[in-house]
């Protein structure tokens, strides 16, 4: 079973019973999946205290922490892949190896992927390049989905000033286009999926 739980204060004595009366029962496991938002966990102490918290207060497995989705609305939320990989570096060690939680990003027409797993990033513009290594039904007759790099956009507000600028000089071509095309195809599939 997987909780969802973002901050250390959302690890209440309610949540800690409930999660023992489920291990107690004979459930194998509880495990968290959270999500990085600015400004409530991505920084490491606030993610180490939600991880103690799940795992000595609560017994419940850090497992995951998601990067906040390209959706509307969410930009302040966001933080960038590099500030991930950051954290994920800074958690290593202060939890045992197999409560050490993975920090993924769910990169458009791709998945699921370990924030180490970007095969190029251009730290100023904020653009990471992923690729995938299965195929979906879909893609069974794409010969070239396994070679294809997939985009996946930083926040603007996090890129360096030389990054911002970059960005403000090229609002109205094509790359800023393409960033709010796979923003907008992710956030179609995956309405389609929740249906």
């Amino acid at each position: 079973m997987h909780t969802h739980a973002n901050h250390a204060s959302s690890v209440t004595p309610s949540v800690a019973a409930a999660a023992g009366a489920l291990l107690d029962a004979g459930l194998r496991d509880v495990r968290n999946q959270g999500v990085l938002l600015d400004g409530v966990n991505a920084d490491p102490h606030a993610l180490l205290d939600l991880c103690f918290a799940l795992l000595d207060g609560a017994r419940i497995m850090p497992y995951y922490f998601y990067m906040c989705d390209l959706i509307p609305y969410s930009e302040h939320w966001r933080i960038s892949v590099a500030q991930a990989q950051h954290l994920q570096h800074q958690l290593m060690g202060y939890l045992p190896g197999f409560a050490t939680p993975r920090i993924v990003c769910d990169v458009p027409f791709v998945g699921k992927r370990w924030v180490h797993q970007v095969a190029e990033y251009d730290t100023e513009r904020g653009i990471s390049y992923w690729t995938k290594n299965y195929l979906t039904s879909i893609e069974q007759g794409d010969p070239d989905a396994l070679e294809r790099r997939y985009e996946y956009y930083d926040p603007i507000h996090t890129l360096p000033a030389a990054g911002r600028e970059w960005w403000a000089r090229h609002a109205t071509d094509d790359s800023a286009l393409r960033a709010a095309e796979v923003a907008e195809a992710s956030r179609r599939t995956a309405a389609l999926q929740a249906h």
